[in-house]
Order: C-alpha cells, then structure tokens, then sequence
C-alpha cells in the first residue's frame, strides 16, 4: 500500500467551512473535498499548508490564525492508498471578502452539521467532530 502526507486546511469563516466541488476533478470518486495536499518531501506540513493554499486560493495565510489540530489516516482500498491528513483549522479573517459573492463552481462555504450529507471519499465524521470541539472551546 502506497502512503502519502497531506496537509488539510479546514478554512472557517461565519461557522462555516470552505470546502471543494471535486466532481468534475475527482481522482477517487468523491464529490467534495477539503482543501488539501501533498506534502513535498522537502516541505514540513505548515510549509505545505501555506504553499498550496497560495497557489490553489490565491491567499497568503501566513500570518492568520491557524492551529494544527490532529492527524487522521485513511485508507482507500480500491487504490492501494493510505494517506495520512494533518488537520489545521484556518480562521478566515472578517475582512477578507473574496469569498462573498463566490461564483466558481469549485468552492463553497457549508455549515459543518451539514457536510454530513455530503459525499467525500473518506468517512470524515473524525474530521467534524475534532473541528467541533476545537471551535467549541476556542470560539464561543
């Protein structure tokens, strides 16, 4: 079995998560996705976090309020793969506004009781429940 490290930002804003469409780019039949990604063997993961939120969002967040949450495994058979997901939750500041009057089709912020019906390639009920608690006692 394959293993490979990603670097998964779970990006907050108004108690909502910013999450992916991935339908029309999914390499492992999921629907949605959280922003992540591999981490280069040279990288560490924060480096990696900011590097690929940079040039997938376009967004430097290297001074916002981030903390590295947990590390989950997940396993998908069907490819061979183990990956390992290091969870940082990123605290969108109130004035930035880019994602407003977001039209894309590739992003868009949900209420985290609500990604349960959403389909991702991984069960992510630990992903929700570690975001909960996180926000539970750093966000009242």
């Amino acid at each position: 079995m394959k293993t490979k490290s990603v670097a998964c930002a779970l990006l907050i804003k108004d108690n909502k998560i910013l999450i992916q469409n991935r339908k029309l780019i999914s390499k492992y039949w999921e629907k949605w996705s959280f922003f992540w990604w591999w981490i280069e063997e040279w990288e560490n993961k924060e480096k990696a976090l900011i590097r690929e939120i940079m040039e997938e969002l376009r967004l430097d967040i290297s001074n916002w309020n981030k903390a590295y949450l947990w590390e989950i495994v997940h396993n998908i058979n069907e490819y061979d793969l183990e990956y390992h997901r290091f969870l940082y939750f990123v605290k969108i500041p109130e004035d930035v506004k880019i994602f407003e009057d977001l039209e894309w089709n590739w992003a868009y912020f949900y209420k985290i009781d609500d990604l349960s019906k959403l389909k991702f390639n991984t069960d992510i009920s630990q992903e929700v429940w570690i975001l909960k608690e996180y926000m539970k006692k750093n966000y009242k």
